[in-house]
């Protein structure tokens, strides 16, 4: 029962990597910073709060399950036997309002008054079918609405989806539709802060694979890219005069850092990368960090996932992190991953390591810039020796 409700508190501890301090928890999942600054994360079903400037994360909610047998990823025993950790997915919006995925369906809550409602069932969700939401894909992006994009395995090469909703999470209409075979599914929803204008990623063919924008709320879409594995991409980052992205893909050619120029509307290539990037975020002195995953592609030179740590003079370092554990197709395999808080332009990184020998599952590490920016000169240093 103490296993299904979680403990109430869950302490920071400090915690060294490479020397550099850092602070740590056992078994949670980055979700975002909200606009308060605060962290949230969840373990199993049950979601924590880290507010800005305390030692420990706080029990907040316990998310339904519905009635399936998901019900069982409540249970610490049941997600270690089939190493799947990341259970539930939530964003924070306006007046305090709590938007969950879990189990296939959409909840809805306050943080003031905890009473979870069913508001949305995902059309593609379950065992051989699809997560339905990847953990970039649902976003919100001012004090009322939240967007979300259908991610799924779309053997059939069925129409895909973004939807809306302009009251918290409450209620929801579709706000796009790619037509049938145009993408497989949608990797995130995204609001540059400094434009104002949504973004969406999708893969996962070269066909299958763009970036795209709106000025309009997803009425109409405009691509900046795609038709290769180079805009195969799961986050963008955003500053004042770029956009950085991370390609999600096995090809040699294609993997590395890449970067639109907003003014020039033109790409580059920051850096190439040997595996598959999945995950970004900016800090708010200007640091960007992308995390490398393991799941057996072609361009995987080892198997350590990394840091990808680009300083605000566009300087990259790698920092190694884990080795991939559970790697053998089966009930337990998963890839190996460092999933960052959703969020952008925050004062730390905050990465969930997954499925890697050296650490506990879902062991949480929280780094200060400066403590980052000190791993990426020791990684620097170290190469040089």
């Amino acid at each position: 029962m103490i296993d299904y409700r979680g403990p109430k508190y869950i302490k920071l501890k400090s915690f060294e990597l490479y020397g550099v301090q850092c602070k740590t928890a056992k078994e949670l999942i980055v979700q975002e910073y909200d606009r308060d600054g605060n962290l949230w994360a969840s373990r199993g079903m049950v979601l924590y709060r880290l507010k800005e400037g305390d030692t420990r994360f706080c029990r907040v909610a316990h998310v339904p399950s519905g009635s399936s047998f998901y019900w069982l990823y409540n249970f610490s025993i049941f997600r270690n036997f089939v190493n799947k950790p990341e259970c539930v997915l939530v964003t924070v919006s306006g007046d305090n309002n709590l938007c969950a995925m879990s189990a296939g369906y959409i909840w809805h809550s306050q943080i003031s008054n905890i009473d979870f409602t069913k508001t949305f069932e995902l059309r593609h969700f379950g065992l051989g079918v699809g997560r339905g939401i990847f953990s970039n894909g649902i976003n919100s992006v001012n004090d009322r609405q939240i967007y979300f994009g259908e991610y799924f395995r779309n053997s059939a090469k069925s129409d895909v989806r973004i939807f809306v909703s302009d009251d918290n999470g409450i209620n929801w209409r579709v706000a796009y539709e790619f037509p049938a075979g145009r993408v497989r599914h949608i990797h995130s929803v995204q609001k540059d802060p400094f434009t104002g204008h949504l973004w969406v990623c999708c893969g996962d063919a070269d066909g299958e694979s763009l970036i795209a924008s709106s000025q309009d709320d997803f009425k109409s879409i405009k691509e900046i890219g795609g038709g290769s594995q180079m805009w195969r991409t799961c986050q963008l980052v955003f500053t004042e005069d770029k956009i950085y992205w991370g390609g999600d893909t096995g090809s040699p050619d294609h993997s590395g850092v890449f970067c639109w120029n907003k003014n020039k509307e033109t790409v580059s290539t920051i850096c190439k990368i040997k595996g598959a990037i999945l995950y970004g975020t900016l800090l708010n002195e200007g640091t960007v960090v992308f995390t490398t995953d393991r799941e057996g592609f072609p361009n995987e030179e080892d198997q350590f996932t990394r840091l990808v740590i680009i300083n605000p003079e566009g300087e990259f370092s790698t920092v190694k992190i884990g080795t991939w554990k559970h790697s053998k197709r089966g009930y337990r395999y998963s890839f190996a991953m460092l999933r960052t808080q959703r969020t952008q332009n925050n004062n730390s990184l905050c990465f969930s390591i997954i499925n890697q020998r050296e650490f506990s599952m879902g062991k949480l590490l929280i780094f200060e810039v400066s403590n980052l920016n000190k791993l990426a000169n020791l990684s620097k240093r170290l190469k040089q020796t």
